[in-house]
């Protein structure tokens, strides 16, 4: 228990720091506190008038004095409090919209071994709940905490002019609410992160049955995924319960302490009064200056929840920002146009540093040569393209590129040389002319046509209604599987990069539209280095160079026909159609 208000005092420090950036607009929204709450003195002096004074002397003319005098006062704070809820709505969105830019680019920096390891229902709840949740402490501490703070400050500095010793007596409560305000955020804070964390968990297991929707209902697993749905929303709900328990409790005894003040300010003043130690008139501006006093410490109460569940959403989102291993995507000196000469020496690799997926694998590609990687699931093959296009480093030995080590090029330039169409074809919610501008964001239409053609999509591309601009629906669901993939592949070949990897790239297109295909490719490869990882004998017979993997080693290359004759376990693969 005793690191934890250390950690939340940290990242209080940090937001503080965080919000230096808009330092102008808290400090406007300041000032304007500071003059609007100053105003709530005018009113209790305004009764203090009435009572000692107008009402004895009967001055008419006074009620009229006291009278515009109040209804200035409060139009003017109500116009000062107009004005702060408009900078606060300008000063909310660009918290938030600094917040989640930070956030965003981090997470399209980190290394995929990092999302491995991640929920992506996770990673939107804290995009989508907790930024909005951090920015509140901030804009709670300016909007709520500064001015209750401020007009606490001010109707205790009046009563104690008015009578201190009056003042001393009726504010006897306020050490027990202070205490009680920082027993919560101790008591509170742990709670606060166990119901965020709850809710990241449900969350994830719904972006899960949204994503996986077919794969549920072909096996009729509705129930099963209700039930673990269920027990995440149980678990939830009873972090929620801990979490208003605890509210339950502080806000009653907090209200009780308030209104405490309030019987010792009717039993001592009245005692002053009838002593002849205070005026009716100063009773009654006692009785509104403790409201006002007391109203803020009530509103504290709120302000102390929001700010501690809001550190502990904090907490989550710089969890993200402070992770290590960032990709660097422009360290490392420039590729210009890559030859195509890939090697790869005594190279070692796994997903798990104590599984190697890969290991001592040599492989050698030349300039403009079409290479084929043929093999069983599982034997490593697309985990060469991982690590050609530096998604991963090998934990051993290296990889070279025109005779320079990969790790020397800056990653930016190196994925620029290379297009990569991956074996489930993903594309983005969104048309399809969207789609292929990833692949070069100033393409005109003529390129994209072109590109269409080359990938055997022109035709059922025209023969939709809106052309390139028809939508292709989430992960490409409107789409067929033979469709997505070749609009993935047009988006490759419309890249016009040196390198062209293709894992699997003609898995899910018939046999006509795979020879259409491989006749685009015998036309592209002519003047650049094609990868290819296939099971089909007739994408990589034509192939320059296959290279046999099993079980993460390089078990024979050559030629098709070479390799018929010197090595079995091609020859079982190709006799099986298992390429």
């Amino acid at each position: 228990m005793s690191e934890k208000p250390t950690s939340l005092r940290t990242t209080a420090s940090r937001l503080l720091v965080f919000a230096r950036a808009h330092w102008c607009m808290a400090a406007v929204q300041f000032v304007l506190a500071v003059i609007g709450t100053s105003l709530i003195i005018v009113f209790p002096g305004v009764v203090q008038w009435f009572v000692d004074d107008i009402i004895p002397n009967k001055d008419i003319p006074g009620i009229w004095r006291a009278g515009g005098l109040a209804v200035g006062a409060f139009f003017l704070r109500e116009f000062l409090f107009y004005v702060r809820t408009r900078l606060n709505s300008v000063f909310e969105q660009r918290m938030i919209f600094d917040l989640r830019g930070q956030l965003h680019h981090k997470i399209a920096r980190l290394p995929l071994s990092w999302f491995d390891r991640q929920s992506t229902g996770d990673i939107l709840t804290r995009m989508a709940d907790d930024v909005p949740a951090t920015q509140r402490v901030i804009l709670e501490g300016i909007e709520q905490g500064v001015t209750s703070i401020l007009q606490i400050i001010i109707s205790a500095v009046v009563m104690f002019y008015t009578n201190s010793t009056f003042a001393l007596i009726v504010m006897v409560p306020t050490p027990f609410i202070a205490a009680g305000g920082w027993l919560f955020a101790r008591w509170i804070a742990p709670r606060a992160k166990l119901a965020r964390e709850a809710s990241s968990h449900m969350n994830s297991l719904l972006h899960d049955t949204i994503t996986g929707i077919r794969q549920i209902k072909s096996y009729t697993a509705e129930d099963t995924k209700q039930e673990d749905f269920n027990n995440a929303s149980h678990g939830l709900r009873q972090a929620q319960q801990k979490l208003m328990t605890a509210w339950a409790v502080y806000s009653p005894l907090m209200g009780f302490f308030g209104s405490l003040g309030l019987v010792l300010l009717l039993g001592v003043g009245a005692y002053g009064a009838i002593q002849g130690n205070l005026t009716t008139g100063e009773l009654f501006k006692f009785i509104f200056l403790l409201g006002f006093f007391f109203e803020p410490i009530a509103r504290l109460h709120g302000v102390n929840q929001t700010i501690v569940t809001g550190l502990a959403s904090a907490e989550r989102v710089f969890k993200i920002l402070d992770q290590e291993g960032e990709e660097d995507l422009e360290k490392g000196r420039a590729l210009s146009q890559a030859k195509g000469s890939i090697e790869f020496r005594q190279v070692t690799f796994g997903y798990q540093p104590d599984k190697p997926v890969v290991h001592d694998l040599n492989l050698t590609v030349q300039p403009r040569q079409t290479v084929a990687i043929v093999g069983a699931t599982g034997s490593g093959k697309s985990t060469l393209f991982q690590l050609l296009t530096r998604f991963y480093d090998p934990q051993s030995g290296s990889i070279t590129l025109d005779g320079s080590s990969i790790a020397d090029y800056s990653r930016v330039s190196l994925r620029d040389s290379i297009a990569y169409v991956t074996q489930d074809a993903f594309l983005f919610a969104g048309s399809i002319r969207e789609n292929l501008r990833l692949g070069k964001h100033a393409a005109d239409d003529a390129e994209m046509w072109q590109a269409l053609n080359f990938a055997c999509a022109e035709e059922f591309v025209r023969r939709h209604p809106d052309g390139l601009d028809a939508q292709v629906g989430e992960r490409g669901v409107m789409l067929s599987g033979g469709e997505r993939q070749r609009i993935a592949m047009a988006r490759a070949f419309l890249k016009d990069a040196p390198i062209l990897l293709l894992d699997e790239a003609t898995s899910a297109v018939d046999t006509k539209s795979e020879q259409l295909i491989q006749q685009a490719l015998d036309t592209l490869r002519q003047d650049r280095t094609c990868l290819v990882i296939a099971h089909r004998l007739s994408t990589v017979i034509s192939a320059d160079v296959i290279y046999v993997m099993r079980q993460g080693e390089v078990l024979a290359h050559g030629r098709h026909e070479e390799l018929l004759l010197s090595c079995p376990y091609y020859r079982e693969l190709a006799s099986l159609a298992l390429l």
